[in-house]
């Protein structure tokens, strides 16, 4: 082999590297638990490195040369992409229970009650950090975790690297489903969130016809008892509404994956 020949291969295992990297990386970043900042951020790198790694050597003699950094970049985009795509729906999911917990919490008036999230290190109600929680356990139990990491690893066998394709329809289909993460939220919490509206509305009566009495000492307490034996009640369908929503996410992986291969 001549000094051409070993800056062709070199180059050509660079390219299959870096590509693959950006495919495994925007998925890592994206799929709870792996994505969150509780794993360290020396963990995740060296897991995405290692995936790397073990999957260059598979496609390097199939890896089409990009001819300017222009083409390179587009295949990037493509391969963060497809990673991020693989996982969206999920991600959608976790967000629509976020956002019913916290939906409940304001209702119950724990509007300015918020604690640390450790997945994102951001400032997240209290309820929507329980619910986000639960709905993590319950992917755990599942194996679902395992289910898209396997996901992952059918991509890059049945999709090597500066091959994909730009499947617009799916990423219309992707942001159409955005609208479910309210219709996820209120599915969840809406029958607490009904009990509580019901009770305001009983507390205004009360207020109307009983003004002596100081609604408002009587009704906070009154609406965080009531909206969390309720909150309580409702962690027993989770599994229930959720259902669907996972089963509709792990169906759409192969989707996903033949549409980036047209």
């Amino acid at each position: 082999m001549n000094f051409f020949d070993f800056y062709t291969e070199l180059a050509k295992y660079a390219v299959a590297f870096a590509l693959i990297l950006v495919r495994v990386g925007f998925f890592v970043a994206f799929l709870p638990i792996l994505g969150s900042r509780l794993i360290p951020l020396q963990v995740k790198a060296a897991l995405v490195l290692v995936l790397s790694l073990v999957f260059t050597p598979i496609w390097v003699g199939r890896v089409i040369m990009p001819a300017s950094p222009w083409e390179f970049c587009l295949l990037a985009l493509n391969e963060a992409a497809l990673g991020v795509s693989l996982v969206f729906l999920v991600r959608l999911i976790f967000t629509g229970v976020q956002f019913g917990g916290q939906l409940l919490g304001f209702q119950m008036g724990f509007g300015v009650a918020n604690v640390l999230d450790p997945a994102t290190g951001l400032q997240a109600p209290v309820l929507s950090q329980f619910a986000y929680l639960i709905a993590l356990l319950l992917f755990l139990v599942l194996d679902l975790h395992h289910y898209f990491l396997l996901a992952l690893g059918e991509s890059l066998k049945l999709l090597p690297p500066a091959t994909l394709k730009t499947p617009v329809e799916v990423f219309k289909v992707l942001v159409l489903k955005g609208k479910e993460i309210f219709v996820l939220g209120i599915k969840i919490m809406a029958p607490a969130m009904a009990i509580l509206f019901l009770i305001q509305i009983a507390m205004g009566i009360v207020a109307r016809f009983v003004p002596q009495i100081n609604i408002l000492i009587v009704s906070f307490p009154l609406t965080i008892a009531v909206g969390l034996f309720f909150f309580g009640l409702t962690l027993q369908i989770f599994s229930m509404v959720l259902a669907p929503s996972w089963r509709e996410a792990v169906g759409f992986v192969p989707q996903i994956i033949k549409a980036f291969g047209k």
